[in-house]
């Protein structure tokens, strides 16, 4: 008789917190509508059946049966089924997961998986089966198939996984809810309506644009208007309550009161010291009214 015992040894190699939030299954049909978008998030895709092209950012290559691509966060892609042959596939969404790669392609990795299709197509389908059935701890079940595949793919391209992420420059939604309120500050803006145009959970929103802006959406907002009506008081003749309805502010007296407190003077104070004469003098009345009120 011979025995041959191999000693297991935690390396701490796959030590990370990378988490599965989705899973999902996409078939081509007539009502398939393919819109350039992106995610907080990184993106897995694996093509089951089928051809099509695949676009990220400003790079569109073809893909097929076996194909794996990760779209890394806040990456523009999209897909596209070819006709005759239409695409069938599953998608994970994996929060906190980044890989260390070359800057060839640092938006996406791409990889056939044909010599391996039997493993890869395992991990896929066991997690389309346990995120369908529900039975329980199919949540643990499915994470520990992501870990599964994540090291396959980590094996088959001889990658590492990010160990900084928290060091990523500021995410491109952080820029779009900025340019969103710089384009409509003189809307009725509100954090839900915010949440909504960007497709994002509010507080999560909220909580991510004040960890890289350092204020929330509501006080860039505000800001903003502030900016706005400083431009408008230095350079117009139009009273001070058209000026706070130009901007967007819904009333006259919390406009003063938030003026005030952003720069220390009111909004007839800071006209009188940016204006000339003239156009300090006109609509005497209305300003002496604000004035009253702040």
């Amino acid at each position: 008789m011979s025995s041959n015992r191999i000693n297991i040894v935690d390396d701490q190699f796959f030590d990370h917190k990378s988490q599965l939030m989705y899973i999902s299954h996409s078939k081509y049909g007539s009502d398939w509508k393919s819109l350039k978008h992106f995610h907080p998030f990184t993106e897995i895709f694996f093509v089951l059946n089928g051809r099509g092209k695949f676009t990220v950012e400003n790079k569109t290559f073809p893909i097929k049966e076996n194909d794996l691509i990760v779209v890394f966060p806040n990456v523009y892609h999209y897909e596209n089924s070819q006709e005759d042959k239409p695409l069938e596939y599953v998608v994970l969404g994996v929060k906190d997961l980044l890989f260390q790669i070359d800057e060839i392609n640092p938006h996406f990795i791409y990889q056939n998986f044909n010599k391996d299709s039997g493993d890869i197509r395992y991990y896929f389908s066991h997690l389309l089966v346990e995120s369908k059935n529900k039975e329980i701890g199919y949540d643990t079940v499915c994470q520990k198939l992501l870990e599964l595949l994540l090291l396959k793919i980590i094996r088959k391209l001889n990658i590492q996984l990010h160990s900084h992420q928290s060091s990523l420059p500021i995410r491109r939604e952080i820029k779009m809810i900025c340019q969103y309120i710089d384009q409509n500050y003189a809307n009725n803006i509100t954090l839900e309506s915010l949440a909504q145009y960007m497709k994002m959970n509010k507080y999560y929103m909220s909580h991510e644009f004040k960890k890289y802006m350092h204020i929330s959406p509501i006080q860039y907002l505000i800001e903003r208007r502030i900016k706005e009506c400083q431009s408008l008081l230095r350079t117009s003749s139009l009273s001070i309550s058209e000026i706070s309805e130009a901007v967007g502010f819904s009333s006259q007296s919390y406009f003063a009161q938030i003026f005030k407190k952003t720069l220390g003077l009111t909004p007839l104070q800071y006209r009188q010291s940016n204006t000339n004469d003239e156009i300090l003098h006109q609509n005497d009345h209305d300003n002496f009214l604000i004035q009253s009120i702040e």
